[in-house]
């Protein structure tokens, strides 16, 4: 859909931001003069728009103090190893600290000193939405029935299919077990032959339902003519891994195993809407809780925070002094806090518990950032080697509101992982390393589009990029983890406790998050993929860069156009046979720009 300019006599969405828009690849929700219809299907799905990139710029910054752990009274240290590490570089003594690394949305600019002070107030900006229930993360670990997690597994796929069914305009599907000599449409998981091997094109599987297919697994053969459908044009073919939901078209003529002449992939998640009269009230409101027209400012991070060769926590220091700087609305944490990992922990070089140890170097840093900056909001969300979590399984329940670790007033705690709403940007995130899961486990099958993109379509900028795919892996399959097994755990992978039965708060749900936030080991990035920002900004620590200095990433979220939005909330579009105060998109890829940043 190409950018319209106001008309006298109508309207277009396109015109709430002052820069070019172009048509979202998310599924849109149906205009009320649609309402019950379903949508037609799409011939063809565009992805993601190219983003812009920044130059570094150099901010200098002071660096705290270090603490050498030591040994607990009456217990002897372990013994160093015998071949002496690499030296040191203190955390203090790191160069080029807080410069940008990466930007995207660089044409879009960061908020004044005016913006940042607003009104002079420490009332907070921003309202945060959360539907959590913690009822729903008090369960049993290590305690799954078989016959629990075979129906999970099995209300998955029917799940999947009934998504095929709208989007593809399918009728039914038939079972692939069966023995055919007619092409049928079958849908299922793909699966490896053993829950430790890896898939490749001769030694995939197709698992069915009990209700589609008797349960049953099939061997794939993917024919030398094989297409996909629904796939980003000129992608050149289909990612595919354990776990992954797919339809299928082709025929069991042996009744051995299932020729594949098109593979069918899930389509794009919904997109997220909001009413015209709500978007004003939150960015154009004078009050508490609202932006007053200025843009949205959040932070994220993720540990460890502090680095290998002690206990001091300056990369948390070093953030928390540019957010005393900053004053964002919104502060984002996830762990590990405490991390089980750490050097000085593993050999018990400490003498503190862990919710001593999260205290005196977390709590009390964030109950300063707090007393500076009274409207920043705390998000904690944590990771399966935080030691201060007694839930270490996936989906991972939030930190306990145990005194002792003595959290300030303002800190929210939420589990892994998490979907809340800052105003209307739909946010969601994990601390588990489903980027790296997805890319190990994937392997990728060429194949031609089934569908050719129409004349003069442009090809999507990112389709053959590699991190791309895996991000809309994540999006399509609406699951925060969509592996399944879950691999084993590696050098480069903790090992996962997913707890199958309680999937459902693995979901994303039908309407997809703005903003995906999935910090990974692999270098940091932010992609715009199904019109979806996702981002990760790495660690804030890293053993293996100079001084242990890692990243972070800076979110600058604008508002949309005020006329446009009084216009929408008043007449709608018309042009569109839309009403007043519909609903629309929140478009936020195009007006939030990230800048990933060394700490």
């Amino acid at each position: 859909m190409n950018t319209h300019a106001r008309q006298a006599n109508g309207f277009s969405v396109d015109n709430l931001l002052s820069i070019g828009a172009t048509s979202t690849p998310k599924r849109p929700r149906p205009s009320s003069s649609t309402s019950g219809a379903s949508a037609p299907r799409p011939s063809h799905l565009s992805s993601s728009p190219s983003h812009g990139q920044t130059t570094p710029q150099h901010r200098p910054h002071p660096g705290p103090s270090r603490l050498n752990g030591s040994s607990p009274a009456g217990f002897p240290s372990p013994a160093p190893p015998a071949t002496p590490s690499a030296p040191v570089i203190l955390f203090s003594t790191r160069s080029n600290k807080l410069t940008v690394q990466e930007s995207l949305n660089a044409h879009l600019t960061l908020p004044t000193s005016s913006q940042i002070a607003g009104d002079g107030s420490n009332k907070p900006r921003v309202k945060l939405t959360a539907s959590t229930n913690p009822a729903d993360y008090d369960y049993r670990i290590a305690y799954e029935r078989a016959m629990e997690r075979s129906e999970v597994l099995d209300n998955l796929i029917d799940e999947a299919a009934q998504v095929f069914k709208e989007y593809y305009g399918i009728e039914e599907f038939g079972d692939p077990s069966i023995q055919s000599q007619d092409d049928i449409l079958v849908v299922g998981r793909l699966c490896p032959e053993t829950d430790t091997a890896k898939m490749t094109e001769t030694s995939t599987w197709l698992e069915s339902s009990r209700m589609l297919g008797s349960g049953s697994r099939v061997l794939l053969k993917f024919e030398p003519d094989m297409k996909v459908r629904g796939a980003p044009a000129g992608g050149g073919g289909m990612g595919m891994y354990p776990g992954c939901m797919v339809a299928l078209k082709g025929q069991n003529g042996g009744g051995k195993l299932f020729a594949v002449k098109e593979i069918l992939m899930m389509p794009p998640i919904d997109a997220t809407y909001t009413p015209p009269t709500e978007l004003l009230t939150h960015q154009y409101g004078s009050d508490s809780k609202q932006l007053a027209g200025n843009p949205m400012s959040v932070i994220v991070a993720a540990g460890p925070y502090t680095v290998d060769s002690d206990l001091e926590y300056e990369p948390l220091q070093a953030l928390l002094e540019l957010a005393k700087e900053e004053k964002p609305d919104v502060l984002i944490l996830t762990g590990p806090f405490v991390d089980a990992d750490h050097p000085l922990i593993k050999l018990g070089e400490v003498d503190e518990f862990p919710s001593q140890l999260f205290r005196s170097r977390i709590s009390a840093k964030l109950a300063n950032l707090l007393a500076a900056t009274p409207r920043t909001a705390v998000i904690l969300i944590p990771n399966g080697r935080d030691l201060t979590s007694t839930h270490v399984a996936f989906p991972q329940a939030p930190l306990p509101k145990d005194p002792e670790l003595g959290l300030p007033k303002g800190v929210r705690l939420l589990p892994n992982p998490t979907m809340f709403s800052i105003n209307e940007v739909v946010f969601g995130i994990t601390s588990v390393d489903v980027l790296w899961s997805l890319k190990s486990q994937e392997f990728f099958r060429k194949c031609p589009d089934a569908e050719p993109a129409p004349e003069g379509a442009q090809e999507d900028p990112q389709a053959k990029d590699v991190m791309a795919r895996v991000c809309r892996h994540l999006l399509r399959q609406r699951s925060f983890y969509p592996v399944f097994p879950s691999p084993p755990p590696s050098k480069m992978l903790d090992a996962l406790n997913l707890d199958i039965t309680h999937y459902d708060l693995v979901k994303m749900g039908s309407s997809g998050p703005d903003i995906v936030i999935a910090p990974s080991i692999q270098k940091h990035f932010t992609r715009i993929v199904d019109s979806t920002i996702i981002l990760n900004p790495s660690f804030l620590t890293k053993s293996s860069a100079p001084a242990s200095a890692g990243t972070f990433a800076r979110l600058t979220i604008h508002p949309m156009d005020q006329d446009n939005l009084n216009e929408l909330a008043h007449s709608g579009m018309v042009d569109v046979g839309g009403e007043p105060d519909e609903p629309v998109e929140h478009r936020v890829w195009e007006r939030c720009r990230v800048d990933i940043i060394k700490v």
